[in-house]
């Protein structure tokens, strides 16, 4: 991806509804970011896929399809063991997170 692509926003609509609970749901992906890491380091990679499990579950319940799909590929990656895979998943959640525009409908 080039460093263009890099900010451009994306913008997600979300129900005007879940105003009071996505603020957090965000920041908490920000810590199961720094999360992932430390569990990398240790080679906890059982603990890796369950969190890509959660955020493909959650990712889609609060309208952020692009977190379900980085969910599925960081469950996969730590299945595998695929530490690089591992790491373009976090860096693909921390470019989005960086990069989310919320536009509450």
């Amino acid at each position: 991806m080039s460093d263009t692509m890099d900010c451009i926003e994306i913008v997600v609509e979300i129900d005007s509804e879940l105003l009071p609970i996505v603020p957090s749901f965000l920041e908490s992906r920000w810590s199961d970011c720094a999360l992932i890491e430390c569990l990398l380091e240790a080679g906890n990679h059982e603990e890796i896929s369950r969190l890509g499990h959660r955020l493909k579950g959650a990712g889609g319940s609060y309208g952020f399809d692009a977190i379900s799909d980085i969910g599925i590929a960081l469950e996969r990656a730590a299945i595998r063991r695929d530490r690089e895979a591992i790491v373009l998943a976090t860096e693909t959640l921390q470019n989005y997170l960086e990069r989310v525009k919320i536009v509450y409908v």
